[in-house]
């Protein structure tokens, strides 16, 4: 660039400055079109054309001025860093990961174009690829500790368990509530995530004293669509008192046009959509609306929006069924939880106030439906096979509940064992470890994700489903104890390892419940080898199965509504 053309440059960036800091941008629009009618192939102009519509939130604008900017100078790193960015806020995951894959070869030593196709590569479950991405950040920048977590997030997914990740409360909270059985550890790590995260956001100012006839709830979640917790919640927002309450749903996820979507939709007497909205809008939003008690269901996991809840859009907050460990931030003022995730006398280690369901804190729906059932043989399973069953998440699977698993068959020639297979690449590991474990790798079956009526039909053939630990099965447990496959868990000392057991509690199953490694390979194979008591068990859960505290979804709001009553009354 000539020193002429710098200069006009730089008065023309810093007029776009001005504009950006006074919010006036149409002067600095004239002059950026100008100057791009003059010179439509300079990079630098088209760069603050996409910046300039990219800060408006034209986000398809930004996108084509990024592109014509990398036409013109190709390989540019910050034009193609930012154009992937909007890419994959804008849910073009697919091109945006093509936009870093062209840009690593020519910026190898850049740390951020390997953490950003790491993530990305995450989000599509391309697995093999984030965590060679996520190899390659860390050897650049070896001090990211939460790049760190995600690499050995990655490891645990493909069932990849050579490498150990070592305990450190820097760490995000979603690692050390996975990776680790211990309470006190998930709590440093959550607080220092929260300080780090949210540390310097200023509260909205405080609301007037609320005197509604009835009881604003607000439920705030990025997960009402086909998803795990709308299953869960599906019967909430009908069962709610109206005479008391009046249900607000925000999501800020994906509109998939499902069924369970539009039945939540459906169903609360407000549906808003949050997505256009910055953090400080969505608060602002949930501000207007005068929410008495808002209902956080994300915490620190995938997807979350704590920093909505640290603008303190309401005057009381609590989570409750989404994060499984304390959320570590002042400004969430409850946690719903139970006696047997949060036992008497483990209250230290959550930051909330810890608010305690009378039987379990996992809602169900009683009105999900199980598909056809079928044969063992429909499954690809032998007909006259004793088949053991986790349908659990992959990442759920370590090393030692595997190696029990493999006992479990060995002790039981005519068994198989039937997993999740949560992505495509897992499988094959397994099968090795089985190998490496002396069993025929073709003892184990895989079940590839289907709809929700279909796999909760797949639990008619299970004569047993095994838990996995630290993390055991949530909705994978209370979907086993609908269909009437009982369920062998392991509690652990962190709510995490702990849900299993008030679900089994719950369905007044406590003799399901092991301590110890040991135990729990005592008791599975006590059943594996007993099928009458594995019959008892199933009766009792078909049988029983409305009533049953786990169940009775009626009874849970009544209780639920007592704590949100509660907690709105609290100081």
């Amino acid at each position: 660039m000539s020193k002429t053309a710098q200069e006009r440059f730089n008065r023309l960036l810093m007029l776009v400055q001005s504009g950006a800091q006074s919010g006036q941008w149409e002067a600095a629009n004239k002059a950026v079109a100008a100057a791009l009618q003059a010179t439509p192939k300079d990079p630098n102009i088209l760069h603050l054309a996409a910046q300039i519509a990219e800060s408006k939130g034209e986000a398809d604008r930004a996108i084509v001025f990024y592109r014509r900017a990398l036409v013109a100078y190709p390989n540019w790193f910050e034009a193609g860093m930012n154009l992937a960015r909007v890419l994959s806020s804008s849910r073009q995951t697919p091109d945006a990961i093509a936009v870093l894959k062209a840009l690593a070869p020519h910026h190898p030593q850049r740390p951020e174009v390997w953490e950003g196709l790491a993530r990305l590569s995450q989000t599509t479950n391309d697995l093999p690829q984030a965590t060679e991405a996520w190899r390659r950040a860390l050897a650049l920048r070896p001090d990211n500790i939460e790049g760190r977590g995600q690499y050995h997030f990655c490891l645990r997914q493909l069932c990849e368990w050579g490498e150990t990740l070592g305990a450190d409360a820097n760490l995000p909270p979603n690692i050390t509530a996975i990776m680790f059985d211990d309470p006190a550890l998930q709590k440093e790590s959550a607080m220092r995530f929260s300080a780090r995260r949210f540390g310097a956001i200023a509260p909205l100012p405080a609301p007037p004293t609320y005197h509604h006839e009835r009881l604003r709830v607000g439920y705030l979640s990025s997960d009402f669509h086909a998803h795990a917790t709308s299953w869960l919640i599906a019967e909430l927002f009908s069962l709610h008192d109206r005479s008391k309450f009046e249900v607000y749903a925000y999501s800020y996820g994906i509109e998939d046009h499902s069924a369970i979507r539009e039945r939540l939709r459906r169903e609360a007497d407000h549906f808003v959509e949050l997505n256009a909205l910055t953090a400080v809008g969505c608060a602002s939003r949930i501000r207007s609306d005068e929410i008495d008690v808002l209902i956080d269901l994300k915490g620190h996991t995938t997807g979350g929006h704590l920093d909505i809840l640290a603008y303190r859009p309401a005057p009381k907050q609590l989570h409750w069924l989404g994060f499984p460990a304390t959320t570590g931030a002042a400004f969430v003022d409850g946690f719903i939880a139970d006696s047997v995730t949060v036992p008497e006398g483990t209250e230290a280690f959550f930051t909330e106030k810890v608010l305690r369901m009378p039987h379990t804190y996992q809602i169900n729906d009683r009105q999900k439906t199980i598909g056809a059932s079928k044969a063992k043989s429909d499954y690809g399973l032998p007909e006259n096979a004793l088949v053991l069953a986790s349908f659990n998440q992959t990442y759920k699977i370590t090393p030692e509940v595997f190696a029990v698993w493999c006992d479990l068959l060995r002790e039981n020639p005519d068994s198989v064992l039937w997993l999740l297979e949560a992505n495509p690449y897992a499988p094959e590991r397994l099968r090795k470890a089985a190998q490496e474990n002396g069993l025929d790798p073709a003892r184990l079956h895989f079940a590839k994700p289907a709809a929700q009526e279909e796999h909760l039909a797949r639990y008619r053939v299970v004569d047993l489903a095994l838990d996995t630990f630290p993390v055991g099965g949530h909705t994978t447990t209370s979907d086993a104890l609908w269909v009437g496959a009982p369920v062998v868990t392991m509690a652990g000392k962190s709510f995490v390892s702990r849900v299993a057991a008030s679900l089994l509690t719950a369905a007044e199953l406590p003799q399901l419940i092991t301590n110890n490694l040991e135990d729990y390979k005592k008791l599975a194979l006590r059943l594996a080898k007993d099928k009458s008591e594995r019959d008892a068990l199933r009766a009792h859960l078909t049988e029983k199965r409305l009533p049953l505290p786990l169940f009775d979804t009626p009874q849970f709001v009544k209780d639920f509504e007592g704590i949100i009553e509660s907690s709105s009354r609290t100081k």
